[in-house]
């Protein structure tokens, strides 16, 4: 039974480990995915929690009996039925949700340590509770190889995750605050006017109120592009420094790049759709280095890639691939370059083809 006092993302963690659980007990009925689907679509929040849920559910499965004890021990708690409680997801096709039914033998076991699970993070880190009054919320979220992922943000805003990549969101009363700590991602903000959206990223922070922009993490530089809005970015590392144009205002398709040792240089004009063509699974190169491409391919390849030398990474690479087939990208880039894959059971190095290798010395 919900009380007053519970909060909206309580409620939405309870009702997700319900769905959960109707969701994995036994074939879904197509009435349930219908409803399903309604309460994911009804707010962000809904799809946050369910994410939260799978997430526990997922590493229950791992679990021991010893663990399972020693985490109702911290809680101070039993585990309650199914339902009682859960955490958070992201919304999840119809296949993946039957995909992820547990077997019955361990159902009983997996339950256990899901709710102990919940009730020991709920008092160590406050997933059920949100933060006492001036203490930030604060999110780490990452998405895996070969993986992007969209996420929802408390605040109402959204992102969408790159293959490889990661952050680290804060969020309290006056403001909003990102750090990317690898990869590139796409932000869609929520109008707030009294808390600004920032990211920030090496010595790069991009400040925004409500707009879309996205924020890359290169080899060699950071670089912001806006596709709605206005967007300011700083140099932060201007401070004291006398390095010159180190704010620029952006609008939509304009960017701005703050390159390793050099100045932040923008308004720079962007094709906003080449540079989101990460969002539909592509990439669009127009004399990108072969150092970032490189970065891209490991973001969604197992195997890292690697150059045969350092001075390859300046070689220019132009082109269209789909992110899906590895090793078309892959083998197209080496074909427009001149080099040679060769391919071992720890890496894969791309190399000038024999009586080539004077060429990438240029």
């Amino acid at each position: 039974m919900i009380d007053q006092n519970t909060t909206p993302r309580e409620i939405a963690l309870q009702e997700a480990a319900d769905w959960l659980i109707r969701l994995t007990d036994a074939d879904p009925q197509e009435g349930d995915i219908e409803a399903w689907n309604a309460w994911m679509e009804g707010s962000a929040v809904n799809a946050q929690a369910f994410d939260d849920i799978q997430l526990l559910w997922d590493a229950a499965a791992e679990v021991g009996v010893d663990r399972v004890l020693a985490a109702r021990g911290a809680s101070g708690e039993a585990a309650t039925a199914p339902g009682s409680a859960g955490l958070n997801g992201e919304p999840t096709g119809t296949a993946r949700a039957a995909a992820r039914r547990p077997a019955r033998r361990s159902r009983g076991l997996r339950w256990g340590a899901l709710a102990a699970g919940v009730a020991a993070l709920a008092i160590g880190v406050g997933l059920l509770r949100q933060p006492p009054a001036g203490e930030p919320l604060e999110l780490r979220m990452s998405a895996g190889i070969g993986a992007p992922r969209h996420l929802a943000l408390p605040d109402g805003s959204s992102v969408d995750l790159d293959a490889g990549s990661e952050l680290v969101a804060q969020f309290s009363r006056h403001r909003r605050q990102v750090e990317l700590v690898s990869g590139q991602a796409y932000f869609a903000v929520a109008k707030d006017p009294d808390r600004p959206f920032e990211v920030r990223a090496d010595g790069a922070l991009a400040q925004a109120l409500g707009t879309h922009f996205s924020v890359a993490r290169r080899s060699d530089s950071v670089r912001v592009m806006v596709s709605e809005g206005h967007v300011q970015v700083s140099d932060l590392r201007s401070n004291g420094k006398g390095i010159q144009n180190h704010v620029v205002q952006l609008l939509a398709d304009q960017g701005a790049t703050l390159a390793e040792g050099g100045p932040l240089q923008g308004p720079l004009p962007v094709d906003a759709p080449s540079s989101l063509s990460w969002l539909q699974g592509n990439v669009v190169y127009r004399s990108e280095s072969l150092g970032n491409v490189v970065a891209d391919l490991n973001r969604h390849s197992r195997v890292r890639i690697v150059l045969h030398d350092a001075q390859m990474a300046r070689l220019p690479v132009t082109g269209r691939w789909s992110t899906a087939d590895l090793d078309i990208w892959l083998e197209s880039v080496a074909q427009a370059l001149s080099l040679s894959i060769v391919r071992g059971p720890d890496e894969i190095l791309l190399a000038p083809l024999e009586g080539d290798a004077q060429g990438t010395k240029q």
